[in-house]
């Protein structure tokens, strides 16, 4: 991590305490007890450090979800449009490339970058007017058609509407969409991919972890060996790309909209951009 990763934690710790913090006194022990976490931090990951953080809250706080209204409010906001997106990507010239962009746009919905718009909806109109900044999409769409099987990594709450409307305008016979093993911030969880019926389109499983991100290291021996053995594999969001952006295998796409200058700048792009970009070995 480096100064810039710092202030971001920094900024989920007030934020936590601003959530939670009813108790002075509970609340003074989490920010210290963050705080050490934060400042011995600087050898561990980004995703690692915001997984000790959000454990340490839930320890603290009694709180196994600590964002689950969150979560459900942006599920219901846009699972209750689901027909106007759906009505969008298959009245477009390319059904295929909007539902695409619309699983990018919906990365916005991100309460560990602090990027959650007020006005979701108006977001996302708003954003569907943006140009990619880097857009492989078409490399990754004929690896997919030529793929027999697909991984696809889940990132956020409200974001997995999106997710499923691009997986099923894929169609792909074998694809396997991965959740968190426990909620962490506001990322999707087997009750979100329930919500959204998740299952009517594809095989969905837990990586068996609960970083913000994809540590490989630690997530299930079944998560590994479908990593391994999948021919493509479409890592959705920022948290999920800083966890394998140094990963070194074939057919990784990344999809996501660039939340801090620091990894917009190793994509070669600025803050906010909307990016489709393959891994290359």
């Amino acid at each position: 991590m480096n100064s810039e990763c710092l202030a971001c934690q920094a900024k989920t710790i007030s934020h936590i305490a601003s959530k939670f913090g009813s108790d002075k006194k509970v609340t003074a022990a989490f920010v210290e007890e963050a705080n050490y976490i934060v400042s011995n931090s600087q050898s561990l990951s980004t995703p690692y450090s915001g997984l000790l953080l959000h454990r340490l809250a839930k320890r603290i706080f009694k709180t196994e979800d600590l964002y689950a209204s969150e979560k459900l409010k942006a599920n219901k906001i846009l699972q209750l449009n689901y027909s106007h997106w759906k009505s969008l990507v298959s009245n477009s010239d390319n059904p295929l490339y909007v539902a695409a962009k619309l699983a990018v746009i919906g990365n916005i919905i991100d309460y560990g970058a602090h990027t959650a718009p007020d006005d979701i909806v108006s977001e996302i109109e708003h954003l569907l007017q943006k140009e990619f900044a880097l857009n492989e999409s078409e490399e990754m769409f004929e690896a997919i058609k030529n793929a027999k099987s697909v991984l696809y990594l889940g990132d956020n709450a409200g974001e997995i509407v999106f997710d499923k409307l691009f997986i099923e305008t894929l169609n792909h016979p074998n694809l396997t969409f991965v959740v968190r093993g426990e909620p962490i911030i506001n990322d999707v969880t087997f009750e979100d991919s329930q919500y959204v019926k998740m299952e009517d389109v594809c095989k969905v499983i837990s990586n068996g972890h609960d970083a913000p991100s994809t540590l490989l290291e630690n997530c299930s021996s079944e998560f590994q060996k479908l990593y391994r053995d999948a021919d493509v594999v479409i890592s959705k969001g920022q948290g999920n790309l800083e966890g394998l952006l140094n990963e070194k295998r074939d057919k990784l796409f990344f999809m996501l909209m660039a939340k801090c200058d620091l990894i917009a700048g190793k994509l070669g792009v600025k803050k906010k951009d909307l990016v489709i970009k393959q891994n290359k070995k």
